[in-house]
């Protein structure tokens, strides 16, 4: 291999390496910034509407390009954890239940008593073990 090639190889893979820690950073920055900000990403109240009138009694409110949204589900499946999974860039009805909770962003899990914004492995444990 000659030199040059040795340099464009060596850079390519620097700059994979960029790029795959520049992603696995990325996926935390919404978290971070709420910790960083002391945001409140739970609240406890009355949430009963957003669960009673489905079939389940969690509401999971997220869109379907949102990547945290994408690890909620994932993880309340994997846990099997039944879920009502409204996806509010699909469903107008879902889309104006989540706008009555008030919140700006997603994902949102709803209990009866209790949400949590944003995706939280932990969080959402303890949710679900209530």
């Amino acid at each position: 291999m000659t030199s040059k090639t040795k340099r464009v190889l060596l850079d390519a893979v620097a700059m994979a390496a960029t790029i795959a820690a520049a992603i696995a950073v990325g996926w935390q920055v919404p978290s971070l910034y709420q910790k960083f900000q002391g945001m409140d990403n739970e609240r406890r109240g009355d949430f009963a509407q957003h669960v009673t009138q489905h079939r389940h009694r969690l509401t999971l409110y997220g869109t379907t390009t949102c990547p945290a949204c994408a690890h909620a589900r994932a993880h309340l499946v994997k846990a099997g954890i039944p879920f009502n999974d409204q996806v509010i860039d699909q469903s107008d009805a879902a889309k104006q239940m989540y706008q009555k909770l008030g919140e700006r962003s997603v994902p949102i899990l709803v209990s009866k008593t209790e949400l949590l914004i944003g995706y939280n492995a932990a969080a959402y444990d303890r949710l679900v073990s209530r």
